[in-house]
């Protein structure tokens, strides 16, 4: 088996981390494979934005907690009034994916880039999760500041983001993956 195969078959969805540092280079690195990504038409509609604040993190995830709990959803709720609910799972470091408005394919482009980096960090020995429920907030007239914050580009909204670090538990056995989900013609 090669090895892009075998970083596929590794990666997993961390969702505890501990504090240790991804390095400079590794998240540049990262970075560096996201803007290889494929894209429609080589438009490259995404916007890629490196947080290691968390106190803007936190922020976030308050305001999306508070969303959740006015929603009157309860499995919302429930998720976010779990003890240490974070969006981003205490990553050190978080990479918000933002896609260009009015691209029709946007954020398929988006989705691939964030796949792309998830592998990229997987083959460094970085766990990652790819997130988009963080973004309620930011959609929502409240997340405004938190938006500010991010300093995107006019024209950019956030899509999706990418937990990095290292984990600080031991990754669930991956689920049985679904039968009858492929098929051939010809």
């Amino acid at each position: 088996m090669n090895e892009t195969i075998k970083t596929i078959h590794a990666r997993r969805s961390i969702r505890f981390y501990k504090d240790t540092q991804v390095s400079e280079a590794d998240v540049a690195a990262i970075l560096e494979c996201a803007v290889l990504s494929p894209s429609c038409k080589g438009k490259q509609p995404w916007h890629f934005t490196v947080v290691r604040d968390r106190t803007l993190l936190d922020a976030i995830t308050a305001g999306n907690k508070r969303l959740a709990l006015e929603s009157g959803d309860e499995e919302e709720i429930k998720k976010v009034s779990e003890p240490g609910f974070d969006n981003f799972r205490g990553a050190p470091v978080v990479i918000i994916v933002s896609m260009e408005d009015g691209q029709i394919y946007g954020e398929v482009d988006c989705a691939c880039a964030t796949t792309v980096m998830a592998l990229a960090a997987c083959s460094l020995g970085i766990d990652s999760c790819f997130i988009a429920s963080f973004r309620d907030m930011l959609w929502h007239p409240s997340g405004k500041d938190c938006l500010d914050r991010l300093a995107l580009p006019a024209g950019y909204t956030p899509v999706f983001a990418l937990s990095l670090g290292y984990a600080a538990e031991e990754p669930h056995a991956r689920r049985p993956r679904r039968e009858g989900t492929v098929n051939y013609v010809g």
